[in-house]
């Protein structure tokens, strides 16, 4: 007569089961270590995007990431500032990226672009870096940034800039479209991340900080002027608060400034003073 061994068939068990949990193990999402790695952490700007349908045509528009701690990584894509969480290793992650409930969006390209995008950022799984340009990978995805340059505001701040024209800066334009005269309004910004100014309709005030290139306000305030804000007034009033609100890049040298939203496809062009 056999004597079964139960010693025999609960190391059996116990090997298939740990056969079976490093097979889960391979196929599971990567384990969240105390937030993103360092070497990704910091702002990034999209240079390329491709997904499973191809090459996103980003065109003029700016799509950023700024990676910073496991609950505060944010960006801003062509329609919408957006929120997003990095788990896992540099070598092995994954992201979730959440757009606000309304879009706004001045065009459908814009649109396409930004779901594209966040729909990318959903199936990455890997990440490279290398010369200050990371690579975002997954099945059919790579979003290929680099490290945004912080632009010193010193020829910026401090100075009183009065709009001198105005010229469209379309996701559509095949060359360079020429300005157009467009005055009645200015602004001045301050070392305080302050900025404030006047149009022919209304005065406003926000902060201000420079993230990813761009300068972004927050905070926005105005109050309407008594002035009829009309004809020339309204449209340079129209024209730079479009541009504030969406937040701009900026060119600045020999007391001329440019300033340029591809989110409201508008670049403005200011001439300076003390």
């Amino acid at each position: 007569m056999t004597v079964s061994k139960p010693w025999r068939r609960v190391g059996m068990g116990a090997a298939v089961l740990a056969g079976l949990s490093l097979a889960l193990a391979g196929c599971a999402s990567p384990v969240d270590r105390g937030g993103p790695d360092p070497s990704i952490r910091g702002q990034w700007e999209l240079l390329s995007g491709k997904d499973s349908e191809g090459a996103i045509p980003l065109a003029n528009q700016r799509i950023s990431l700024t990676i910073a701690g496991d609950t505060d990584t944010t960006g801003r894509s062509t329609c919408s500032d957006y929120t997003a969480r990095i788990y896992g290793t540099d070598s092995r992650l994954w992201v979730t990226a959440t757009l606000p409930p309304d879009q706004d969006c001045g065009i459908q390209a814009q649109q396409d672009i930004e779901q594209r995008y966040i729909a990318a950022l959903g199936e990455v799984r890997a990440s490279t870096v290398t010369g200050g340009v990371m690579d975002l990978l997954g099945a059919g995805v790579d979003l290929k940034f680099q490290k945004a340059l912080a632009v010193p505001l010193t020829l910026v701040v401090d100075r009183t800039w009065e709009l001198a024209t105005v010229a469209a800066d379309s996701y559509y334009a095949t060359s360079n479209p020429t300005p157009v005269t467009q005055t009645g309004a200015s602004m001045r910004l301050t070392d305080r991340g302050k900025i404030s100014g006047v149009t022919g309709c209304r005065r406003f005030s926000a902060d201000y900080v420079e993230n990813a290139g761009e300068i972004v306000v927050s905070r926005f305030r105005s109050v309407m002027r008594g002035a009829d804000c009309s004809g020339n007034a309204q449209a340079g009033d129209t024209s730079l608060i479009s541009v504030l609100l969406s937040g701009f890049t900026f060119i600045s040298g020999n007391g001329q400034l440019t300033i340029a939203s591809p989110r409201a496809e508008i670049a403005l062009g200011f001439t300076g003073r003390e």
